[in-house]
């Protein structure tokens, strides 16, 4: 049953290893988190002295921020990968082999979004400014990756090519700062943003811990969200790529 999608899955790791830009991206989270740990309490420190304010309330912006890109980073690549396929004809001639499908799907998309998730919890576990209650982790981690399944579903539906899909990545980038809503409008109309999976992500972060019927409520709100943005483009996506 999992035979052809890690067949396929090894294909493009091959793929990946031979584009440097498309490599980058597999330790860039950790090198993100580890230079944010770094260099923000460096840049607190002289703006305390020089002018007296402190960026300690906005460190867990920076980790809503890791947390965001992180599966966004590895959902690049699973959209990269798909559009050179296309773009050199690969995938017309998956589609005339049992590699077509489900299983296609599985080894660009759910393969590779399983390491998605896993180094969102370990880059936020290594590199976190807050104490974040295991839930909250595992919940915002859930809801980052299924986000980055959106960008990637966005990316390969409205990309003709890898070129525009690069183009397209920095506008999906405004996509996902959803998690910055929460530090930003304290209003009761910044619900409104509850559409965007990232609004839940912040929310989450910000509040470091909640009670379980809290959590369980903002979860399913992130969950309909992607939900919705997932149904909106599953069926151009499967065009797309048949």
């Amino acid at each position: 049953m999992f035979s052809m999608p890690l067949k396929l899955f090894k294909i493009g790791y091959r793929q990946v290893l031979r584009d440097g830009m498309l490599l980058i991206l597999i330790p860039a989270p950790f090198l993100m988190g580890a230079a944010l740990r770094v260099l923000l309490p460096f840049v607190d420190g002289m703006m305390q002295e020089q002018i007296g304010i402190t960026l300690v309330p906005w460190y867990p912006v920076s980790d809503a921020l890791v947390l965001t890109m992180t599966p966004v980073m590895t959902a690049m690549i699973c959209a990269f990968v798909i559009l050179e396929e296309r773009d050199e004809g690969i995938s017309m001639y998956y589609n005339i082999t049992p590699a077509s499908g489900p299983s296609y799907l599985m080894a660009r998309i759910a393969l590779p979004m399983i390491w998605g998730f896993l180094s969102t919890v370990l880059v936020i576990r290594i590199f976190a400014f807050g104490h974040y209650d295991p839930l909250i982790l595992l919940t915002s981690s859930l809801i980052g990756t299924l986000q980055g399944v959106i960008v990637s579903m966005f990316l390969v539906t409205v990309a003709g090519n890898k070129v525009e899909g690069l183009a397209l990545a920095k506008l999906s980038n405004i996509f996902v700062m959803g998690f910055v809503i929460p530090w930003v409008i304290h209003s009761p109309f910044r619900l409104i943003f509850g559409i965007l999976p990232g609004f839940w992500i912040g929310a989450m972060l910000k509040a470091q811990s909640l009670d379980l019927l809290t959590l369980t409520m903002y979860g399913l709100a992130g969950l309909i969200s992607c939900g919705i943005f997932m149904t909106l483009l599953t069926n151009m996506f499967l065009r797309r790529i048949s």
